[in-house]
């Protein structure tokens, strides 16, 4: 396998382990297992979602696309709705595979390889609903993501330089504020500006009102609302996490 390499992590093969694992856990879920920490979906909501998502890119990335593919596009046999994930996933994890090194193909935000694009979104996304399904299995909130640091802490530059931005439109803070965030694993650091401006992210230290010091694992799943700061080190004022934690959703 050509195993894509960001910053020395194979995120192809993470992506493929990611997936492999989530549908061992889809095939022990019950599909009406409500998900902790996404209001109103259930295993069964996750499994379509994900499915579709991968349906996406699979065409998307087959056909080299240059614009989103429509929702009817994206219908396809969920008569047994595990087979349709796990085909979908092996499907997405083959094409990028062998996807040439310049594919051209739309993206959700500007990004200047759309290959390794591609490999870095779905191994985060993966990795975020792996995490779903347990929480569903379990009843209960992880509080970490359970990867390696080098991982969870590119999980967490993924969502503060690429995802995080489409929260632009609606993330506003009536008061301009600060969040800085530190990652005790591997001493990266990111900030997040808010105001009644767009918001602004970005990688490195600087000055903030909130400072929030925790494990990657344990960031990544804050970032995604997977759980709260409780429990992590938080100086500073809280109300920029509280306003995260109920606007920075899709």
């Amino acid at each position: 396998m050509v195993v894509q390499d960001w910053g020395g992590m194979e995120l192809l093969q993470v992506f493929e382990d990611e997936g492999r694992e989530l549908v061992k856990l889809t095939r022990k879920a019950e599909a009406a297992r409500p998900v902790p920490e996404c209001p109103d979906w259930t295993a069964a909501d996750l499994v379509r979602h994900l499915t579709g998502v991968y349906r996406m890119v699979g065409l998307t990335v087959a056909e080299g696309r240059s614009e989103r593919p429509s929702r009817a596009e994206l219908a396809g046999d969920d008569t047994d709705p595990v087979s349709g994930l796990a085909e979908a996933h092996a499907r997405v994890v083959r094409l990028l595979d062998e996807a040439p090194a310049e594919l051209s193909c739309w993206t959700l935000w500007p990004a200047p390889n759309a290959r390794e694009y591609w490999i870095r979104r779905m191994a985060y996304e993966t990795l975020v609903h792996r995490v779903d399904l347990q929480n569903a299995i379990s009843g209960t909130t992880r509080g970490s993501a359970g990867v390696e640091p080098e991982i969870a802490a590119d999980g967490v530059d993924e969502m503060v330089t690429g995802f995080a931005q489409r929260y632009r439109g609606r993330l506003r803070a009536p008061v301009p504020s600060t969040i800085s965030l530190s990652d005790t694993d591997t001493g990266r650091r990111w900030w997040i500006r808010l105001g009644p401006a767009e918001p602004e992210f970005g990688r490195g230290e600087i000055a903030a009102g909130t400072e929030v010091t925790a494990r990657g694992g344990e960031l990544l799943l804050l970032l995604w609302n997977r759980r709260t700061w409780d429990g992590l080190a938080v100086a500073g004022d809280e109300a920029p996490l509280r306003l995260w934690r109920s606007d920075a959703h899709l």
